[in-house]
């Protein structure tokens, strides 16, 4: 059944400092083509300017753009925390993530949100609760790379990885008010958890949300000396992610992932994540093995199921 209007999306707008790119980025969020996008915006201190560029363009769209009040948040997380906590996603049919220095494809949010409302999905299986994508990384001096994040996904992958950066996501508003609810429930561990993007791929995957991950890259992915995490590539970004699994960052990481995960786990997700919690909690030498041995549920690369159980064989996770 074709719709008679354009879906509206609600757009998550996280900032700081980020006068150097936000407006490119807002330009590309607000021209998107086959829906009617409004977006929710949440600075964290920012002091270059990113402010009077937010109330510019605020002022300028028509009752498009809303402005929370300003905060010290500390981390691109915490605000995300913040604006998932205080959005009101109702009378919306779909809500995304945005970072401040990315530029979306055109089409971007009329593609993933076709795909949400599948009845049955692609795969004739059943609809999805969320959806994301590769990214093409690229750099002011004119470098490209596409980062692939559609490998296929594994039975508990979401305990150990995202579903690709958050600025490709768009949920569902069920799926989006399952991750809200635990993050305004004040016995809930969700906010304490290490990110946004994670920690909703992971409550959707273990509440028995399906997701899709799009083959098609749908954010240019800016790389530059303040990313919070970068495109995840390359030399540097590997040494990054063997000091966090060396240092035993990564294992509390995925930990605090699977107990968050545990208040709202379905009956068949529930033995898998309480399975999880003890080899992570006791981590004796015998749990390593047993990790290891299973490390092709917990990642969707090939090169990371590797490492993982040479991390985990070594003593190192």
């Amino acid at each position: 059944m074709t719709r008679s209007t354009p879906p509206r999306i609600l757009v998550l707008l996280t900032t700081h400092n980020g006068a150097a790119f936000l407006e490119e980025q807002l330009d590309s969020v607000l021209s998107q083509r086959g829906v009617d996008v409004d977006v929710l915006v949440s600075d964290d201190a920012s002091t270059d300017g990113t402010g009077e560029i937010l109330a510019r363009y605020a002022a300028a769209s028509e009752d498009r753009m809303r402005l929370l009040k300003p905060g010290v948040f500390g981390s691109a997380t915490a605000n995300f925390f913040r604006i998932m906590r205080d959005a009101d996603v109702a009378g919306y049919d779909a809500v995304g993530f945005c970072d401040q220095d990315d530029v979306w494809v055109p089409g971007k949010l009329e593609r993933h949100f076709n795909v949400l409302a599948l009845p049955n999905g692609l795969d004739g299986r059943g609809p999805y609760s969320g959806v994301s994508s590769n990214v093409t990384a690229f750099t002011s001096a004119g470098e490209r790379q596409l980062v692939v994040k559609n490998q296929l996904q594994r039975s508990a992958d979401y305990m150990f990885e995202s579903a690709g950066p958050g600025s490709t996501f768009l949920l569902r508003p069920e799926a989006f008010a399952l991750v809200q609810r635990r993050l305004l429930a004040p016995d809930s561990v969700a906010d304490a958890t290490a990110a946004h993007d994670w920690l909703a791929y992971a409550l959707v995957r273990a509440s028995g949300g399906r997701w899709f991950i799009d083959g098609e890259s749908s954010v240019e992915y800016r790389q530059h000396g303040k990313n919070a995490l970068g495109a995840n590539e390359g030399l540097s970004q590997y040494v990054r992610r063997f000091r966090s699994i060396a240092n035993g960052q990564f294992r509390r990481n995925a930990l605090g992932v699977v107990e968050a995960c545990l208040e709202v786990a379905s009956p068949p997700e529930r033995g898998r994540l309480e399975w999880m919690r003890v080899r992570l909690e006791r981590l004796n030498y015998l749990d390593r093995l047993r990790l290891a041995r299973r490390v092709s549920e917990f990642r969707r690369r090939r090169r990371d199921q590797l490492a993982l159980a040479g991390t985990l064989v070594l003593g190192l996770f």
